[in-house]
């Protein structure tokens, strides 16, 4: 292999690193905000809705 191909494996590589930080870390970081905010809501209230 080349040293070009070298260097593109490894942008693609930090290129799908850096989407799926982009993606999950909110998500799961927003996920346990409105879980906290439900469980509050239930501990308050004792509706099992």
């Amino acid at each position: 292999m080349s040293e070009m191909d070298f260097v593109d494996w490894s942008r693609a590589q930090f290129a799908l690193t850096a989407i799926y930080h982009f993606l999950f870390v909110p998500l799961t970081l927003g996920l346990s905000f409105i879980i906290a905010i439900m469980e509050t809501i239930y501990v308050k209230t004792g509706d099992k809705a």
